[in-house]
């Protein structure tokens, strides 16, 4: 982008240096300048999962309702009247869990999701072992689900997430044949994330780790980092033959520092700034105080207060421009705390 385009886009004016504009002076500053790369991005949530029915056959006689939030413990949906908790965890339950089963890992998730709910005795150890204190814990849980209290849990007994979820879609009604395998219900995390489509020429100033600022539909800001970026592109079909050619794009995945920022907005527009460069302890002046010169470079006009306010023009070379309004500038003639012309707002 050039000088001028950058003056716009901030925006000031081309500066006027004709002496028609009610002037002021502001001082020059030292600095850090940051330079983001402004994107348009997409405000939704995380994951995308499908729940399939593990209860076996049956009759559906609870499901949730779109945009219901389950967490750990509660029940998402019933087959013939059997509750079907929410555990978290990534391990499957592919097996019956009772007192002398072999060690694994679906033993700890197991224990912790009964420990995080308060159900286990103080003294059960969480492990990979299912010992009697990790059957009485199950026995405390069927109680207070209503179920009978055999202290074996079963493949379908509840289902693991990661962690808690977001109804986005419900398959069957309430009175549908349930049948193994039947897909239940769509889902997403409770967290939100950026989503960018980043065009391709862009990508190598992109990287993960770095900061963001994210412009919400409120008017509000919030901070981020980008996590992930997919390595693959993705051309978009081509568009009318007097449209501009496609280009092909990555995605970029944005981790919102706040959980709580986005509210309950989902699919919704925000803008994505995204730092692609700092300059530490820089001069810089206001935008508008870069006086255009015939020959395409940029100068500011000192101002002397103490020779009674004479006005020296002093060539400049600008750098990074900030989206506060200022850019920075270096000449062997201009130091901290002079004073530049500026347009009065």
């Amino acid at each position: 982008m050039t000088a001028v385009g950058v003056l716009a886009a901030c925006g000031g004016h081309a500066p006027n240096s004709t002496g028609a504009v009610p002037t002021t002076t502001a001082p020059v500053i030292r600095t850090d300048i940051t330079s983001r790369q402004q994107l348009q991005g997409t405000l939704g949530y995380a994951g995308s999962y499908t729940v399939v029915n593990q209860a076996g056959p049956g009759v559906f006689t609870g499901l949730p309702a779109r945009g219901t939030l389950v967490t750990r413990g509660q029940v998402i949906y019933r087959v013939d009247g059997r509750p079907i908790p929410l555990f978290y965890g990534d391990a499957p339950a592919w097996r019956q869990l009772s007192a002398g089963v072999a060690d694994g890992a679906d033993n700890y998730e197991l224990q912790a999701n009964l420990v995080a709910l308060g159900l286990a005795p103080s003294v059960l150890r969480v492990d990979n072992t299912f010992d009697w204190f990790t059957g009485q814990a199950v026995r405390n849980w069927q109680a207070s689900l209503g179920q009978p209290q055999t202290g074996i849990f079963r493949p379908g007994d509840a289902i693991y997430m990661p962690g808690p979820i977001r109804v986005t879609a419900v398959e069957p009604r309430v009175g549908m044949f349930a049948q193994p395998g039947q897909p239940v219900l769509e889902a997403t995390s409770t967290q939100h994330q950026v989503l960018v489509q980043l065009n391709v020429s862009l990508e190598p100033m992109v990287k993960a780790g770095d900061a963001v600022d994210i412009a919400l539909p409120d008017g509000k800001s919030t901070a981020g980092t980008v996590s992930a970026i997919s390595t693959v592109a993705t051309a978009p079909a081509e568009g009318g033959q007097n449209g501009p050619p496609a280009t092909a794009t990555v995605t970029v995945t944005i981790t919102i520092t706040d959980p709580t920022a986005g509210g309950t907005l989902d699919l919704a527009p925000v803008s994505v700034g995204i730092v692609n460069d700092v300059h530490t302890g820089v001069l810089a002046v206001p935008v508008t105080a870069l006086l255009a010169q015939p020959d395409g470079k940029y100068a500011v006009a000192v101002i002397n207060e103490n020779a009674g306010g004479r006005r020296t023009t002093v060539i400049v070379t600008t750098g990074l421009f900030d989206d506060r309004g200022i850019v920075e500038v270096a000449s062997s003639e201009l130091h901290e705390g002079m004073l530049v012309e500026v347009p009065t707002t």
